[in-house]
């Protein structure tokens, strides 16, 4: 269940201050925005705004993880990428209003500091280079769910190496970071569908599958040679 902390956070600041897209602001600013903003705790699988919900208010994710997720006309869920904490989301609509394109899911137990649209346009129009730096993440952005979504006409085990690979980053073991069903919504495949791929890898030696089913130890270049595979 979602829990409001409606005075400001004493963090809040701190996170804003923090955070990669807003560091341009000014002293000021950022004591305004910290001023109007609130601080939510969501829990795993609870969402935080929902495609067609209102644009009106910009995020700062201050732990946890929140994942922009659509759904297919075929009712498939795909995942289009995790917020890093630290980092703002959810802006799109602030910048450009109208009703929010995608959902935004807490996959684990996560605290946001939410600003209005409101105060982050005033703040946002005292800085130029903090709009240019919104952009370039916005581009960014734009270029993973395009990824993601040509992802999808690939094999589901070449599609499963390159996620493990990316949620590894550069490591040799990888957390999946919750139950196996989370890495499946991802994907937007089946549970069975993502245990049948898990299977493959470590049956070419590519993986293996930690006990409990929440992690892998990888044989990262054998791994990404056959994730970059026709």
């Amino acid at each position: 269940m979602t829990t409001t902390v409606s005075a400001p956070d004493a963090r809040a600041e701190q996170v804003l201050r923090a955070c990669p897209q807003l560091r341009d602001l000014g002293a000021g600013s950022l004591r305004a925005l910290a001023g109007a903003s609130a601080v939510r705790h969501y829990t795993a699988g609870e969402p935080v705004f929902l495609e067609g919900g209102p644009g009106d208010a910009m995020f700062v994710l201050r732990q946890g993880a929140v994942v922009a997720r659509i759904s297919s006309a075929a009712g498939d869920v795909i995942d289009l990428g995790v917020a890093a904490e630290g980092h703002a989301f959810g802006y799109f609509e602030v910048l450009q209003p109208g009703p929010r394109t995608e959902d935004a899911v807490a996959v684990r137990d996560s605290t946001v500091v939410v600003v209005p649209a409101a105060a982050a346009l005033r703040a946002l129009r005292t800085s130029p280079e903090t709009l240019l730096a919104l952009a370039r993440d916005l581009v960014r952005i734009v270029s993973l769910q395009n990824r993601a979504r040509s992802g999808l006409r690939r094999p589901v085990d070449r599609r499963v190496a390159a996620l493990l690979l990316e949620l590894a980053d550069g490591r040799d073991v990888v957390d999946f970071g919750g139950p196996q069903s989370l890495l499946a919504q991802r994907l937007g495949i089946a549970r069975q569908s993502l245990n049948t791929a898990l299977r493959g890898l470590a049956d070419r030696g590519l993986l293996t599958v930690h006990a409990g089913g929440r992690g892998a130890a990888l044989e990262r270049a054998a791994l990404a040679a056959h994730a970059t595979g026709p």
